[in-house]
């Protein structure tokens, strides 16, 4: 039966560690051992095998998943402030960069991009996740990009 989970039931999106397998293996055990003789030979027993390892694995794909979620909103949130220097270089038109340093009652361009990315990191903790999940490094840039322009 060992055989049969590693080779058909463990996940193929991610790695379980060795302790995580052994007590998924462990599970599948004791299962066996609390079912009949009746049903061990029956075909009943690899649907039990697979609700057994499906209950195991599902908390574990699910924490991966969080926390790969959560590492990708952190990174998110992390690369958005960088496109401050790339609004003020390249995209912002000098009447644009004007009404913001009026906005923010900043004359010195280098004070106002420190304000701006202090105010875009204050702004995207706001932002709700699943909103901010639609985007990735490179394409946060447009969301960043339009909270300024709402600025100017």
């Amino acid at each position: 039966m060992d055989t049969y989970v590693r080779t058909s039931l463990l996940p193929y999106d991610f790695s379980l560690t060795a302790e995580q397998e052994a007590e998924l293996l462990r599970a599948v055990r004791t299962a066996l051992e609390e079912t009949s003789d009746e049903e061990l030979f029956s075909s009943v027993i690899w649907f039990k095998v697979d609700e057994v390892v499906d209950g195991k694995i599902r908390p574990w794909r699910d924490a991966i998943q969080l926390n790969e979620q959560l590492n990708r909103l952190k990174e998110l949130r992390g690369s958005a402030a960088d496109y401050v220097s790339t609004f003020l270089n390249g995209q912002a038109t000098p009447a644009a960069i004007d009404q913001l340093k009026q906005h923010f009652g900043i004359q010195d361009a280098k004070a106002l991009e420190v304000e701006l990315r202090k105010r875009i990191v204050e702004w995207l903790s706001g932002v709700e996740d699943s909103e901010l999940l639609q985007y990735d490094v490179v394409s946060v840039k447009d969301l960043v990009f339009a909270q300024l322009r709402s600025w100017c």
